[in-house]
């Protein structure tokens, strides 16, 4: 017999799919009545999944918020609760269609995980903190989140590279995207990197996995391929992954310097880079849940041991995705119906509203329980670091944006790069291990 809150779940997602479905049919037809009843029916979807996660803390005997299946599912209500406020704020249905696949495809991923119900909490989660440290974190995750579906639409928009402002007369040709500055930042910078640092001897020393156990992060134990006890390709794996952000930084930088005609169109070239590096390490998550690739236990540098395969990965997908895309998106995105003025607003509305949800629940709340369940209020955990990343980078967007008077292209830029450091958050405990790496029993 099929759980009453799995049932619930099922009912908010298909109203949730029927409801971007109808967002989709709403911008193509241009036809007001579709959006109308698509945020109706998302605003009936979220009684379901609301009913469902008090269901499945009734069935529990705690609150809900366990594991990953919960807590991206808590995510997704934040994300629906969203697009009603802001569809009802603006009075324009059209953001509908860029915030309801969100939804879908957190609940989607959320089904892939595992969702037994477990009515014992593991000593460390039976705390009255549980619910207010991890419900907080979820809620702020869901506003960072639609800060980034909002931000990417404004990189996509562009006004320097907009379809609709005239050429100037004689300028240079604009290509939908540069594969030559892609080879420059994406792939020359990263190997240099790597070169550079082994030259220099900065990288760490090569063991085998079975020799001994490397507990420092001068020890590098990398391994590639199921089995291996030793592949040697640990100091590229992080050489290419300490360049690899390092050209994420140097990259807007240095392409603003560059001619029209050495460069390609913007909006294209990053979303095309995004999505690449985040399918990638998708691909490399899985990877190394099935073995294929084992990182350094208790190392410093795993997560540049992470963001090398990402890479690499992402040089083969980069390609797909452009062609996936095509050049064409550049020309129908801008008619989705949503004025760059509203994405920006709806973007920083969003960071105003998680970043006080996250401040309170990631930082204070679980400094607090870390302190009673652990006995230290900070421990250096991968998860604990993560979010102190998450909550500094949010910071600075917030002081550009009131201080420094940041808006359009460089706020998005931000917003879209904080989500990346987000999800490396959010997957953290399945890679990194650490405190925050157990599952409830």
């Amino acid at each position: 017999m099929e759980r009453i809150d799995s049932l619930l779940y099922s009912i908010s997602f298909c109203a949730y799919l029927a409801s971007f479905v109808l967002y989709i049919v709403h911008v193509a037809l241009k036809k007001q009545k579709p959006g109308v009843i698509a945020t109706i029916i998302a605003g009936i979807g979220l009684v379901p999944h609301s009913a469902a996660i008090v269901a499945r803390g009734i069935q529990q005997g705690h609150i809900p918020l366990a594991n990953m299946y919960e807590y991206m599912g808590l995510m997704a209500w934040m994300v629906i609760a969203g697009l009603i406020a802001f569809v009802l704020r603006f009075r324009n249905t059209r953001i509908g269609v860029f915030l309801a696949p969100i939804a879908v495809m957190l609940l989607v991923t959320a089904s892939l995980l595992p969702s037994d119900v477990n009515r014992q909490l593991m000593p460390a989660l039976q705390s009255t903190w549980l619910a207010i440290h991890v419900s907080l974190a979820a809620l702020g995750s869901g506003a960072f989140l639609i800060a980034f579906a909002a931000a990417a639409l404004v990189l996509l928009t562009a006004e320097g590279d907009s379809p609709r402002r005239p050429a100037k007369k004689n300028a240079p040709a604009r290509k939908a995207f540069s594969w030559a500055e892609f080879a420059i930042f994406w792939i020359g910078a990263p190997v240099v990197t790597w070169l550079v640092l082994a030259a220099v001897g900065l990288l760490p020393e090569e063991v085998h996995m079975g020799s001994r156990q490397p507990a420092e992060a001068a020890i590098t134990a990398f391994t590639l391929g199921r089995g291996a006890d030793h592949s040697l390709l640990g100091q590229p794996a992080i050489g290419l992954g300490i360049g690899m952000v390092l050209a994420a930084i140097v990259w807007p930088f240095v392409r603003v310097q560059l001619s029209p005609s050495n460069r390609g169109n913007g909006m294209h070239q990053f979303i095309t880079i995004v999505l690449a590096l985040l399918i990638s390490a998708i691909i490399t998550g899985f990877l190394i849940k099935g073995g294929t690739i084992q990182l350094t236990p208790r190392s410093y540098l795993k997560i540049f041991e992470f963001f090398g395969p990402v890479l690499v990965i992402s040089w083969a997908l980069a390609p797909l995705v452009h062609i996936l895309i095509g050049a064409g998106a550049v020309s129908w995105l801008p008619k989705l119906g949503v004025q760059r003025t509203v994405l920006q607003e709806i973007s920083y509305s969003a960071v105003a509203i998680g970043y006080p949800l996250y401040t309170v629940g990631a930082l204070f709340a679980g400094a607090i329980w870390a302190e009673q369940a652990w006995g230290t209020w900070w421990s250096w955990d991968p998860k604990e670091v993560g979010a102190l990343i998450i909550w500094l980078f949010y910071t600075v967007f917030l002081h550009a944006r009131h201080q420094r008077k940041w808006s359009g292209d460089r706020a998005a830029l931000l917003l879209v790069l904080g989500m990346m450091f987000v999800f490396i958050s959010f997957f953290g405990n399945y890679f990194f291990g650490g405190l925050h790496s157990f599952e409830t029993t």
